[in-house]
């Protein structure tokens, strides 16, 4: 059984990039009773890390760069989000999404020039995340990644 990216279950992910830590909000297509985590999270089921909602719509995660597994990379934090409509098993329908905040100083060496960005990948923790099944950037500190209006990797423009 494959499980695959799905753009299903949910009409938008957001990603806030402040100076220690990313906010991520989550809107569910439906009444969500499923759990949110970053990866490597499941099974300590710990905040700020791990939500397990009895039922609701919108979901916000505030998450800091010194946890939850964030990866630094140079000046980019990088940390994976699941949203898991089961609260144990992984099934088709589930997403997984990359969480990007990249800050780098301008030429000018004074003021940070902001990215953030969010890539649609497979639910399945034995997948490749390096593919990108869709993928929503911004040259700010906020981006929504939102399954009806994002550029799929193998559009044309």
């Amino acid at each position: 059984m494959q499980i695959g990216a799905s753009t299903e279950g949910y009409e938008r992910v957001g990603l806030n990039c402040e100076e220690d830590r990313m906010i991520v909000q989550v809107e569910t297509s439906k009444d969500f009773s499923g759990v949110i985590y970053t990866q490597g999270s499941f099974h300590s089921r710990q905040l700020p890390c791990f939500i397990d909602p009895d039922r609701g719509g919108n979901f916000t995660l505030t998450i800091p760069f010194n946890k939850c597994g964030i990866k630094k990379e140079g000046d980019r934090y990088k940390n994976i989000l699941v949203l898991q409509h089961d609260d144990e098993l992984i099934i088709p329908g589930d997403a997984a999404f990359v969480l990007e905040c990249e800050s780098q100083l301008k030429s000018n060496q004074v003021e940070r020039e902001i990215k953030s960005s969010i890539s649609l990948v497979d639910a399945d923790p034995g997948r490749d995340k390096s593919k990108r099944f869709g993928y929503a950037a911004s040259y700010t500190k906020e981006v929504v990644f939102a399954p009806k209006s994002i550029l799929r990797v193998n559009d044309e423009l």
